[in-house]
């Protein structure tokens, strides 16, 4: 069997090292379901599982959705965890090393090199944290360039490969609304020949990563709440300023959604 602990660091690994445990006493429970639903692809991937001999007639997707029904966000929890288990998948077909501190500038410095106006590249998710301190390395740097630029855009495969690094194009406005004033809230971190680095403003990162859930997630809000980069009563006040316009998402649950940003205050507040 492939070894999960050796790709603990992979997104969504501590999901299917539950779910092989799981399906293996026979609980079904929501990590079992997901190894279940994703096992063709886990057992390409050298992980052994036994075939459920339940004679349930219902597809693990539908059995999934079926113990998330009593959750109010039901269907957003259901997208977000089919969301981590393909990025586990992902990530695990193409494992490469950590990003720390150094390959993070590494690529900026390429990126900077080949950009050909002034570009601004905002990181998110795990760079922040790395950046900032409270993680050593990330499996996964998701970036946004502001402008777009076909420059950058082009070589980016390239410079995945030449580095060995998972780049996804994503930032918080893909999960979230964009919450007004975000641009003046994104601190600088370093330049980069034409390249300026910095986090996205770290009020949506927080929000993303609150609705989305996940205790790598909820850890990371934690240490920006602590460390001063979110306040608490600000962090609210914004939420409730982009609550009118979640109707364009329609997975989230805005009464869950407020639920979880109170719930993720209180957790810092004495």
């Amino acid at each position: 069997m492939a070894n999960i602990h050796s790709q603990a660091g992979l997104p969504g690994a501590e999901l299917v090292e539950r779910g092989i445990e799981d399906l293996a006493a026979g609980r079904e429970t929501e990590e079992a379901l997901l190894v279940e639903i994703a096992a063709p692809r886990l057992r390409s991937l050298g992980v052994s599982l036994e075939a459920r001999a339940d004679g349930s007639c219902q597809s693990p997707e539908h059995r999934l959705y079926g113990l998330l029904s009593a959750e109010p966000d039901a269907h957003s929890r259901y997208n977000a965890l089919l969301a981590r288990i393909a990025s586990y998948a992902r990530a695990a077909e193409h494992v490469r090393p950590p990003v720390d501190r150094e390959r993070l500038q590494a690529l900026a410095d390429k990126l900077g090199r080949v950009a050909q106006e002034r570009t601004i590249v905002y990181l998110t998710g795990g760079a922040t944290a790395v950046l900032e301190g409270w993680r050593g390395s990330t499996v996964d740097v998701d970036i946004r360039f502001d402008p777009d630029s076909d420059a950058l855009l082009r070589v980016l495969p390239a410079l995945k490969e030449e580095l060995r690094i998972n780049v996804e194009l994503a930032s918080p406005p893909d999960f979230i609304p964009e919450l007004p004033g975000w641009r003046d809230r994104s601190p600088v971190v370093f330049e980069a020949g034409n390249v300026q680095v910095r986090h996205f403003d770290p009020y949506s990162q927080a929000l993303s990563k609150i609705e989305r859930g996940f205790s790598q997630d909820l850890e990371d809000v934690k240490k920006m709440l602590e460390g001063g980069l979110v306040e608490p009563g600000r962090l609210l006040e914004l939420y409730e300023q982009i609550e009118p316009d979640l109707y364009r998402y329609p997975a989230i649950d805005p009464a869950a959604f407020r639920g979880k940003v109170r719930r993720a205050v209180d957790d810092v507040i004495p």
